[in-house]
């Protein structure tokens, strides 16, 4: 009698231990889980202020950019406007075309363009990382910045179509060995400051007024280039603040 009751104690304390064993797995698996889950948002945490700060370099960059295409520009649409009005008022009787020819050489070579840094934009997008940004101001704001670099990519290349367009009908008309283009332009500098040295190859009234004509449009889209170049400028000054406000960041 007395060893069976003291059995049935033990076979007591088993299942209480099994039950205890159980909920001390049970609680050791949700903590690891917790754990694990806690970790992963730290780290996903982390990527997100690692993106920002990118974005934030990325936009300062652009910014950087902006202001010096500006300028550029500012100067080149002086010289397309000169040119276009040289050549609207153009008398045959002129015996040197130089300042024509100076106007054009500024107005058209290098075109003073932009690419927006899309490193980060990239990166977010083709990663499907943009979930990471977790405020809606942040998210609305870069996808604003993203279209309108798209706008500008959209300008550029109007610029550069326009540019093209007016070379071709700048043959007909410049003598391009005159800008020392080429191996064999070395000429005497003597011979450059004679008057007559820079002359029109076609005085022709129509073919100068058509050529005045794509350069007026011409200087139209590299303003409206630098209209979007200033309204992307306020963007990035904007995406810039918003990051910063949002992730504290001084």
């Amino acid at each position: 009698m007395e060893v069976h009751h003291h059995s049935h104690a033990h076979g007591k304390k088993n299942w209480r231990s099994y039950v205890w064993e159980f909920l001390m797995l049970f609680l050791a698996v949700f903590c690891g889980f917790l754990a694990e889950y806690q970790l992963e948002h730290v780290i996903e945490h982390q990527r997100e202020k690692v993106y920002v700060k990118s974005m934030i370099e990325d936009a300062e960059t652009d910014r950087i950019n902006i202001k010096k295409v500006v300028t550029d520009n500012n100067r080149r649409i002086l010289h397309l406007d000169t040119l276009a009005n040289l050549c609207a008022d153009y008398h045959s009787d002129q015996r040197d075309d130089s300042s024509i020819y100076w106007h054009y050489l500024y107005g058209l070579f290098h075109p003073a363009v932009i690419s927006p840094t899309e490193r980060t934009i990239q990166q977010l997008k083709n990663a499907g990382e943009m979930r990471l940004i977790r405020e809606k101001t942040v998210t609305d704001s870069i996808i604003l910045y993203d279209d309108m670099a798209k706008k500008l990519a959209d300008q550029r290349a109007y610029y550069e179509l326009y540019q093209n367009n007016s070379v071709k009908l700048a043959a007909q008309l410049f003598n391009f060995k005159k800008f020392g283009f080429g191996v064999s332009a070395n000429v005497p500098m003597d011979s450059i400051l004679k008057k007559g040295y820079f002359r029109l190859i076609s005085n022709d009234k129509a073919r100068l007024m058509e050529f005045a004509n794509l350069i007026f449009v011409y200087e139209g889209v590299v303003q409206y280039y630098n209209d979007l170049l200033e309204m992307m400028d306020r963007h990035a000054y904007y995406l810039i603040q918003t990051l910063k406000k949002e992730y504290h960041i001084k």
